[in-house]
């Protein structure tokens, strides 16, 4: 029979049961859950290295990158010193090597005056008198030469009569100087002879000697102003004894200054004019002058008279002015007119300077 003892025993065993089983399942999860806490501890502990690593190989790669930055910096800033300073050292010598030039050119000028002011106390006064002389140049022609030359005449007791200066478009290669041309001639000159018309008409108008009949009827007096109406010639008397007018006479001697860079002009215009003074019967009257010109090849003046048979016995050619020789050359050639000589450096020549 089951009493109360037996009841209270029963009890107290499945209490202590329960407490055992507690104890003992308390233990076990506690155990795992340790485990399992230091795994994530541990894991944690890894990464946070981890990312201390990352943060100090960032923080060294960092200060790599500034420090060649700074390096590139320096090597640029280095750079454009040393640029500048080429640069400078450069504009430096520019600056000197302009100046030398500009020093030597000065000198050279004065050296060029020096000379030409030895020319006119070294040439006899009087060479060149009781000749008259008128010169005849492109408009494009150096003036500066030009000058020289007039005053070469000048000095040496020379009668200037002045310059004619020829336009380009002269070359009967012009439709509207030809038209121009063959309006002032009217129904007289047909168009075809109007080239020939007007050279037979300066030749008169440059020399009375052996005058041919005008076949345009134009007065010889007036042929040179019509010209300078039509903007096709220029006369300069700066420095001249005479008036348009006083052109015509057959004492007059002729002095052509032209260089390679009018050569159509050359042979259009002053080559068939020479011809037609010649074929007048004069001989010795002037001469051809030929300036040289920067990248041109020379002679191409000169030696078109030089290689004709007729006009190189009536015509002197000089293909020299730039030296001081050349110049008193040049004064003596003329003075031995009209004895016809050829006078230069090129191989067409017959000498270097008049003796």
């Amino acid at each position: 029979m089951i009493n109360l003892r037996y009841h209270i025993v029963s009890v107290v065993a499945v209490f202590l049961a329960l407490g055992i089983g507690l104890a003992l399942g308390s233990t076990f999860v506690d155990s795992i859950l340790v485990n399992e806490l230091e795994d994530q501890v541990n894991q944690l502990d890894l990464a946070q290295e981890e990312a201390v690593e990352l943060k100090n190989q960032a923080v060294v790669e960092r200060d790599l990158e500034l420090q060649n930055n700074q390096a590139l910096r320096t090597q640029i800033v280095a750079l454009e010193d040393d640029h500048l300073a080429k640069l400078a050292e450069l504009q430096e010598a520019n600056d000197q090597e302009r100046q030398a030039l500009i020093k030597q050119a000065e000198l050279e000028s004065e050296s060029t005056k020096l000379l030409l002011n030895s020319v006119a106390t070294l040439a006899p006064r009087g060479r060149l008198s009781g000749t008259s002389w008128v010169l005849l140049a492109p408009t494009a022609a150096e003036r500066s030469v030009i000058a020289e030359i007039r005053k070469l005449l000048t000095r040496s007791d020379g009668e200037y009569l002045g310059t004619l200066w020829i336009r380009p478009s002269m070359d009967f290669e012009d439709e509207e100087t030809v038209q121009g041309l063959s309006e002032m001639y009217g129904e007289q000159v047909p168009r075809e002879k109007v080239a020939s018309a007007t050279i037979s008409n300066l030749a008169t108008a440059l020399s009375a000697a052996r005058e041919r009949g005008n076949a345009a009827n134009v007065e010889v007096q007036e042929f040179i102003e019509r010209l300078i109406e039509m903007g096709l010639v220029r006369y300069d008397r700066y420095q001249a004894t005479s008036t348009i007018d006083e052109l015509s006479n057959a004492v007059n001697s002729i002095l052509i200054v032209n260089d390679p860079a009018h050569i159509t002009l050359h042979q259009q215009l002053f080559v068939p004019l020479i011809q037609e003074i010649s074929d007048r019967g004069a001989r010795g009257v002037g001469a051809i002058l030929e300036l040289k010109k920067p990248n041109t090849p020379r002679g191409e003046v000169v030696d078109r008279i030089r290689n004709d048979s007729g006009l190189a016995k009536t015509w002197s050619t000089f293909d020299d002015v730039d030296s001081f020789e050349a110049r008193v050359g040049l004064l003596v050639g003329l003075d031995r007119l009209p004895i016809v000589g050829h006078y230069g450096d090129l191989p067409t020549a017959e000498e270097r300077y008049p003796r």
